[in-house]
């Protein structure tokens, strides 16, 4: 269990638990043009086809692969057992037949008050349905169990949402699964003197709790990736890549953003990446998340 004490001391012990070898698995990412992972999209992109009136699955993953997508994050799930209104295996099956594999799906952690207190459409979460969650993901086929937020806005909650991870990367490691978090800007924010993103990474199995790294919103919290890879060797097997416009301030497609993404696919291997996702919150047409595929195809591989 962990304790207020043993959070005020998080910072102290960080620097010595970052010196320590990780994830046992080396990248599939080289310096050599050619050696990147195949592209894979976060479902939540292409949400306004998913979620249509007239919305059919099958067509909106046909839509996927014709834009060279191999890999699919999703972002759905509810207490009933259904992803875009398919069992896991099922919605597996159909990926697969449009030549994709589905590798992991996001869901909430410790849900905030608002969010918990709420009726109608209850999101399943870690907290509540994690059992649920690795069975579900292990009739999928899924790799990676993925939180997609949690709350931290106080030490109380993040000693929450470190507890909640711990379990969710035993019991994943149990179901032959990994367990990732999904940063945004929030989890930077050092609240009695520690970030979120330290305490969770300092004080979890580093063979259990990784993180999946959103490369827009830590370029925007001011975060250098590369750093971070240096900082904890091993732990990002898992990107968002995802740009952010400098004047807006809001995701655009990558490429047309501030986001670095030369420098650090140059410095991948330190983050032992195994899989990456183009996401674009807001994006409104399909041709964002393609012109994103090109542009990295054009420049990264």
């Amino acid at each position: 269990m962990i304790n207020r004490r043993s959070f005020l001391k998080a910072t102290g012990a960080l620097a010595g638990a970052s010196l320590l070898p990780s994830f046992a698995y080396a990248s599939v990412f080289a310096s050599e043009k050619g050696k990147y992972p195949p592209i894979g999209l976060q479902t939540y992109t292409l949400n306004f086809l998913f979620n249509a009136k007239d919305a059919n699955t099958a067509d909106v993953l046909k839509q996927i692969a014709a834009m060279g997508i191999k890999e699919l994050e999703t972002a759905t799930g509810s207490p009933d057992g259904l992803y875009y209104g398919y069992k896991p295996s099922a919605f597996a099956r159909m990926a697969e037949d449009h030549g994709l594999k589905w590798i992991g799906n996001h869901y909430q952690g410790l849900p905030r008050k608002a969010v918990s207190q709420g009726t109608g459409n209850r999101r399943i979460n870690l907290r509540d349905d994690l059992q649920q969650i690795v069975d579900d993901s292990a009739a999928g086929g899924c790799s990676w169990i993925i939180c997609s937020s949690s709350a931290i806005a106080n030490t109380d909650e993040i000693k929450r949402t470190t507890e909640i991870f711990a379990k969710a990367g035993e019991l994943s490691a149990g179901g032959k699964m990994k367990f990732a978090y999904h940063n945004h800007q929030s989890e930077f924010t050092k609240i009695d003197g520690v970030s979120a993103y330290d305490y969770v990474l300092g004080q979890t199995d580093k063979n259990q709790v990784f993180m999946e790294l959103d490369l827009a919103w830590a370029t925007e919290a001011n975060m250098d990736p590369v750093e971070m890879f240096k900082q904890y060797p091993g732990r990002f097997p898992l990107w968002h890549v995802k740009d952010i416009d400098p004047a807006t301030k809001r995701p655009c497609p990558v490429g047309k953003g501030k986001v670095d993404f030369k420098r650090i696919f140059a410095n991948s291997s330190l983050s032992s990446v195994q899989h990456t996702f183009i996401e674009q919150d807001g994006a409104k047409t399909i041709e964002d998340p393609s012109y994103s595929v090109k542009w990295i195809q054009a420049n990264l591989v």
